[in-house]
């Protein structure tokens, strides 16, 4: 079994206005494919998401609000030897109060972890997050990169965000500083090697409030799952999953997978193989939806483990060949020749054969 899930606070943004609840991603199956192509608004797109009275039009020019916005298009702002986008255009979005730009950039593959994580920190000056001199937002989708460069109050911000969440899955999450007060009690609680219980007393008494926010439940499920409360775990999991999916989005893509692996987990812990299987492959799947091969291939070596220790070496075999196929699976050979969860299949000779 792997080990214990990271905590993934990606692309975090800042406060921005919203006047109607997210529109919901659709599964998986239903969503475009992240292209440029598929990613660019049209004149239609326009009409149907400004405000009433409201007459948006496209310019020309680029508009981009900070520097290091600037910066990106021209290709200035990383390092082209950390993989530059194969192909790049802009839209810039005249709402009748500011002009904003769009930038789509798309590669060929995977999008480099080193590129995303050179544009996190260069682009933000190492705030980690939008501020009001870089107010960008960064979305990405598989092999697509979007970057809404407009201000916090800007009319596009959340339409165009939640546009492009629907069509991708694609995540644009704004913080909400009233929300952020409710987190941190919850964050706090799981400072230490073992959950305070505090965190728990704090989200009994502010049920309410936390009720409709994906990352409350996200926290309130780890807090679970550090108390081997594992049951009450994948019920938080489940909520905060599905919380994200009808439209306040988790933190990230990898909060996200996390939701649904902790799911598969909270049955691995109980023992329950058939249940952690199921909730593992969905992590699996989901995350190639993603094009996080680095989380579905942690998915698919733990799908393996409860395979195993549920009478099921055929399919725990596959999992692993499939584990090890995707970019960096191959590092969970050395953990699969002495992981005590794999024990049944040690003597098999597709087994040997495959963690060479």
């Amino acid at each position: 079994m792997t080990a214990a899930l990271a905590l993934s606070l990606l692309l975090v943004a800042a406060p921005a206005i919203q006047d109607a609840p997210p529109a919901a991603a659709p599964p998986a199956a239903a969503r475009q494919e992240p292209s440029i192509a598929n990613a660019k608004l049209t004149a239609d797109d326009l009409v149907a998401l400004a405000a009433k009275d409201d007459e948006w039009l496209f310019e020309e020019k680029l508009a981009c609000r900070s520097s290091g916005a600037n910066k990106l298009w021209e290709g200035t702002l990383i390092d082209a030897a950390l993989g530059a986008p194969a192909r790049k255009e802009f839209q810039t979005i005249d709402s009748g109060v500011d002009s904003d730009t769009i930038l789509y950039l798309e590669f060929d593959g995977p999008v480099p972890p080193a590129w995303r994580k050179a544009l996190n920190e260069k682009l933000w000056s190492g705030a980690g997050q939008p501020t009001y001199a870089q107010p960008e937002l960064v979305g990405q989708a598989g092999k697509l990169v979007v970057v809404l460069s407009c201000s916090l109050t800007s009319r596009i911000r959340a339409p165009v965000g939640h546009f492009l969440r629907t069509r991708f899955g694609m995540r644009f999450p704004d913080k909400d500083a009233a929300h952020e007060k409710l987190y941190v009690p919850l964050e706090n609680a799981l400072q230490g090697k073992k959950p305070d219980p505090a965190g728990l007393e704090f989200a009994k008494a502010h049920e309410a409030e936390l009720a409709p926010l994906s990352w409350a439940a996200f926290l309130i499920a780890r807090i679970h799952a550090g108390n081997e409360e594992h049951e009450l775990a994948a019920k938080a999991y489940a909520r905060a999953f599905e919380l994200d999916q009808k439209g306040d989005p988790l933190p990230g893509d990898g909060a996200a997978c996390d939701a649904l692996e902790g799911i598969g987990m909270a049955a691995y812990h109980q023992k329950k193989w058939p249940e952690a299987i199921a909730g593992l492959q969905a992590c699996a799947d989901y995350a190639g939806t993603l094009g996080r091969a680095d989380r579905q291939s942690g998915a698919l070596y733990n799908l393996a483990c409860s395979a195993a220790l549920g009478g099921q070496p055929e399919a725990a075999v596959a999992a692993l060949k499939a584990a090890f196929a995707l970019p960096n699976g191959k590092r969970f050979k050395p953990q699969a020749r002495k992981d005590e969860d794999l024990k049944s299949l040690q003597e098999r000779d597709d087994f040997k054969e495959i963690v060479k």
